[in-house]
């Protein structure tokens, strides 16, 4: 059972205004709360069906009892941002990310909107070794529920993310992804740290953004489509960048 005040809490944290104000974030889902648990990050409170308890025990009892409230489907769906809640959520401190390192790879998200590319993006990232991210403004809020939900525990793996100016980021190269871009697979190249610009799928990197790049590269098209999603181009373009 939990508090009025408690309830209140977690409803507030659908909003990005009250997520910044109390510095935490909702997780839902087994991978993501998994993902969270390994890092030994800051739990503020988990809620739980008793369905859902009974049934996945061995995260269950990875949780300190005090911590892990039971509630009921009807309250959970109250509770949760999503429409099909998964059973759990749980409440973390947001993470506190160190300073950036100008002598390691960055992407940068120039307006990048969509929670699932986001999400994906910041997957992506963690899968090929890239632990620093940064935002522009207009980007969508990091740790909102659908991008947390989407980025499957990817927010722990980083060493730092944060909104900057492009102009302020330090002795690396700029390569933009743009289709006008030259093609990956004609890289002669790949310079040893750098920064790796995209931008939305609707609109790509902006003229700010597109004047600061070092060069630009492409994925090559084979078959038909107008463009590739956001979150798939850049896992492509990752697995060149780090080859």
């Amino acid at each position: 059972m939990i508090s009025q005040n408690q309830k209140k809490l977690i409803r507030s944290l659908h909003k990005k205004k009250f997520r910044e104000q109390h510095n935490l974030f909702i997780i839902e889902g087994i991978r993501s709360l998994q993902e969270a648990l390994n890092t030994k990050s800051q739990i503020k409170l988990v809620v739980s069906t008793e369905e859902f308890s009974k049934n996945n025990l061995s995260l269950i009892n990875q949780l300190d009892s005090s911590q892990n409230k039971t509630i009921t489907k009807t309250e959970l769906n109250y509770l949760s941002p999503s429409k099909s809640p998964s059973g759990i959520l749980a409440i973390y401190k947001t993470p506190q990310y160190t300073k950036p390192n100008w002598e390691e790879n960055i992407i940068f998200l120039d307006q990048v909107s969509d929670p699932g590319n986001m999400g994906t993006i910041l997957r992506s990232a963690c899968w090929f070794g890239i632990s620093q991210v940064a935002l522009s403004d207009g980007c969508i809020d990091p740790f909102n529920p659908k991008v947390v939900r989407s980025a499957m525990g990817a927010h722990f793996c980083l060493s730092w993310m944060g909104t900057i100016e492009l102009k302020d980021i330090k002795n690396l190269e700029i390569i933009g992804a743009d289709l006008q871009g030259v093609g990956i697979d004609t890289m002669k190249k790949i310079p040893k740290n750098w920064v790796l610009a995209m931008g939305s799928e609707a609109h790509g990197l902006s003229n700010d953004v597109k004047a600061q790049l070092d060069q630009t590269i492409t994925i090559p098209k084979i078959g038909i489509g107008e463009s590739l999603n956001v979150g798939v181009a850049m896992g492509i373009l990752l697995y060149r960048l780090t080859q």
